[in-house]
């Protein structure tokens, strides 16, 4: 594993076996009928007959779901499911989405990953909560494609915690990959013996300090739901993690993933491996093709990831079931180069330094940046991260805590250089990644000319309302 990221690498295989040409004497190029009904989300409604325009509607309100076999649970939705509607756009598109809060508390919809102008982020730095019964309207392009995703960005630990997050997919018309593509969001959810939500402060400090896990494991907001497949004929996973806390260690048996996709769309070159690690907020696209000894049932399984360093392993939980039909002959084929990236030039630039901490607030152990414990209550004059529209810096963010912490940066996706000393394996956008304790990330981020503020924060969501939570402005340039 290479310390610091939030994926699990192996040695790059060869690709040959999902390169192959299909077989003319066998008529299996398609998903078996209905192979993702059981599993695929909600797709959002399109209000608008423009073709660059996606014009939706979204409504944050209470639904009683069956989240365990044969019992509703009163949850907090979009639109009435988990996760919400799935907004599907092509790059170059412009996003119009009515929000409508129909729940008992404020909230807003922060946009993950996605470059918004600062006034549509979501944020409380930037905009005022949406209260119960108030209506806001985000109006956007969408700049960049790839796989992202919406929540709350007011008590977000409970509010992600009770159902309130959904994909988003932008399209690049010029995508190499040609495959069927499910979106998968993993979450998990914290139900009493009852099958009701516990309360999002349940633990009070202690569930803040070491972040909350749900004791229901979903999966497109269900428990173990199927999906169908052949063998050889390669599926387009994009897989969210949008749990408060939970890491999620992805594991499909006697199958090898080629990884070609990220946070920020589609990386350099294509990387095989046999399980897939995703910090919080973390996104990955793999194919998936299952070769014949896989045909008939088989259990995608979440492996315990170790959050805590303690080197005692739980057993394997349960993610989703796949049935495998034989006889596909399809194939993946996948350049060997997928993006270009240009050469990188780091001489020169200056270093921002930024330390994620511990700090005593009232005598109380709280989580901190560079020393400071941010409080909602807390004005954008008051920050000591400044930078310039068209300026292109490197962050060293030093974890000096004992326990991992996936750092994220709103607004502006960046190139990861290292993390705790070694090199990051493949050239790739990133919004999120994970920091192991006492280890330093290392990457590099140019501003575009989006002025305004951008929060950063640890995305264990309890981490960040503890006050590991800071924000950048970005200034424009006289």
């Amino acid at each position: 594993m290479l310390p610091g990221s939030g994926l699990l690498w192996l040695a790059l295989l060869p690709l040959a076996s999902a390169c192959g040409p299909a077989s003319e004497e066998e008529d299996w190029a398609a998903q078996p009928p209905d192979w993702d009904a059981e599993i695929a989300p909600v797709v959002a409604e399109d209000l608008n007959p423009d073709p660059n325009v996606l014009e939706v509607k979204i409504e944050a309100r209470l639904a009683e779901l069956e989240i365990l076999p044969g019992v509703l649970t009163e949850v907090w939705s979009y639109n009435g499911s988990i996760p919400g509607p799935l907004l599907r756009a092509k790059k170059g598109d412009r996003l119009i989405v009515h929000f409508t809060n129909h729940l008992p508390d404020p909230t807003t919809v922060h946009w993950h990953g996605v470059r918004v102008p600062a006034t549509m982020d979501g944020t409380h730095a930037v905009q005022d909560p949406v209260e119960p019964g108030e209506s806001f309207t985000y109006d956007f392009e969408l700049l960049d494609a790839g796989t992202f995703w919406y929540h709350p960005h007011i008590d977000s630990s409970a509010q992600v915690g009770y159902g309130l997050y959904g994909p988003i997919v932008v399209e690049d018309p010029d995508d190499p990959i040609d495959a069927e593509e499910l979106v998968l969001v993993l979450s998990d959810m914290s139900l009493d013996e009852e099958g009701q939500l516990q309360p999002g402060d349940a633990t009070e400090w202690f569930g803040d300090y070491f972040g909350r896990e749900g004791s229901v494991l979903l999966v497109n907001g269900q428990v173990q739901p199927k999906l169908r497949a052949r063998t050889g004929l390669p599926q387009r996973w994009r897989v969210i993690n949008a749990a408060r806390a939970r890491f999620f260690k992805m594991a499909v048996p006697d199958t090898d993933l080629i990884r070609i996709g990220g946070d920020g769309g589609l990386i350099e070159s294509p990387q095989t491996f046999s399980e897939l690690l995703l910090a919080t907020s973390e996104r990955a696209e793999v194919l998936v093709s299952f070769p014949e000894s896989a045909a008939g049932a088989l259990e995608v399984v979440a492996q315990d990831p170790d959050r805590f360093n303690l080197g005692v392993l739980e057993l394997d939980q349960p993610l989703f079931d796949v049935e495998v039909e034989a006889g596909g002959a399809g194939a993946a084929r996948v350049p060997e180069t997928l993006r270009e990236f240009p050469p990188l030039d780091l001489a020169g630039l200056p270093t921002r330094q930024i330390v994620l901490g511990e700090q005593a607030l009232d005598g109380v152990p709280h989580l901190s940046i560079n020393g400071e414990v941010h409080q909602d209550s807390m004005h954008h004059h008051e920050t000591p991260h400044v930078a310039y529209v068209g300026d292109t810096e490197v962050w060293e963010v030093l974890n000096d805590t004992d326990y991992a912490h996936p750092f994220h940066l709103h607004g502006f996706s960046f190139e990861v250089l290292e993390v705790g000393g070694r090199p990051w394996p493949v050239r790739e956008m990133k919004d999120s990644v994970n920091v192991p304790p006492r280890e330093t990330l290392r990457f590099v981020v140019t501003y575009d000319d989006r002025p305004g503020l951008w929060m950063f924060h640890c995305h264990i969501l309890d981490h960040a309302k503890l006050g590991m939570m800071a924000v950048l402005e970005v200034r424009p340039r006289e």
